[in-house]
């Protein structure tokens, strides 16, 4: 084998080599720091526009229903008209409608559920992206299956909780092997943002490696027919 040939697959299998090393260390550097520990909280936070209230009123079906948020705030309920709940706990809420079915002598030991549902949104690489009426309790988990689950482009290392103006990291990645991120819950008008992989991954080491391994390939070859 000649030199020339010799130093080639020498500098191949130099390059294979380093391009390992580098990834393995892009992706120590990728690890998220700390999880979201603001989203620990078990309470769903206060219900906002865009929310609904289901309504179940006992002996009073008229009442019952499932009524939207306005983006006032308030529930138009046929024979209880608007009531603001906008700013309110879901509890909070259905002691407001129960002081309002009081005041309006509908019933003097008024009997009803009310189930909060909120408005949350998925963004980024799923495979069904869009907004989402869920039930108070409802996990990151919960909702990336909602939305069909990350595509194979998504970085879940990277993933974000946008709420209230502020971006929470979170490591869905970590969650989905059973790490307590994935039960986090989820409050009115949160948005899950799962980004997209970047820079050097290892899908691009995969396709790089095999066009080194055809060129040490085709090296030999050439070798191999000058002997």
């Amino acid at each position: 084998m000649s030199a020339p040939i010799n130093s080639a697959i020498r500098s191949c299998a130099l390059f294979a080599t380093f391009l390992l090393a580098f990834v393995a260390s892009l992706e120590a550097q990728n690890r998220p720091a700390a999880e979201m520990d603001t989203v620990r909280e078990q309470n769903v936070g206060v219900l906002r526009p865009g929310d609904a209230l289901r309504i179940i009123v006992f002996r009073d079906p008229a009442l019952s229903g499932e009524f939207p948020i306005d983006s006032r705030g308030f529930v138009q309920i046929p024979g209880l008209g608007d009531i603001r709940v906008g700013g309110l706990t879901p509890f909070a809420a259905r002691e407001r409608l129960r002081e309002q079915m009081l005041a309006r002598g509908i019933s003097r030991e008024p009997e009803l559920a009310v189930q909060p549902l909120l408005r949350v949104s998925v963004l980024g690489e799923v495979r069904a992206p869009g907004p989402f009426a869920v039930e108070p309790g409802t996990t990151l988990l919960q909702i990336l299956t909602r939305a069909g689950g990350p595509s194979e482009r998504a970085d879940l290392r990277k993933a974000q909780v946008v709420r209230d103006g502020r971006a929470l990291r979170v490591d869905l990645q970590s969650a989905l092997a059973g790490s307590v991120a994935g039960r986090y819950s989820l409050f009115s008008n949160d948005v899950l943002y799962v980004p997209r992989k970047t820079g050097f991954t290892r899908e691009n080491a995969g396709f790089v490696l095999s066009g080194v391994g055809a060129l040490l390939s085709i090296a030999t070859l050439v070798a191999t027919l000058r002997r």
